[in-house]
């Protein structure tokens, strides 16, 4: 797993022409540290991950996604589109897919 999320942010640093200093220091993590990661040579922790998918702009289970889930992440990668990049409308969208409309906030029962 750790090496199919490694590859994941390589991947997506890639797309975004990020070097590995850049998303070491967008990350709080050090190079090296970026580096083994890519390369599945480093456990990662949900902090990891959460630092890494902060730096690259998208969520963390973005990460953790199968080849399997690719329809998935082309969904989320055509919502975060359409929403100007913004991450966590991209997210509310995908729940309302997913789930429906959210409940409606501010209003108790009865």
């Amino acid at each position: 797993m750790a090496a199919r999320i490694g590859a994941r942010m390589r991947e997506l640093r890639l797309e975004k022409k990020m070097s590995l200093a850049q998303l070491a220091k967008a990350s709080g993590l050090s190079k090296g540290h970026v580096s083994n990661l890519e390369n599945g040579l480093a456990v990662m922790s949900v902090g990891t991950i959460c630092a890494a998918a902060g730096a690259l702009g998208v969520p963390p289970f973005l990460l953790c996604m199968r080849e399997e889930d690719e329809p998935f992440a082309e969904c989320f990668d055509n919502l975060l589109h359409e929403e100007g990049g913004d991450v966590g409308r991209a997210a509310e969208r995908l729940r309302e897919l997913f789930f429906g409309k959210p409940p409606r906030r501010g209003r108790g029962p009865g």
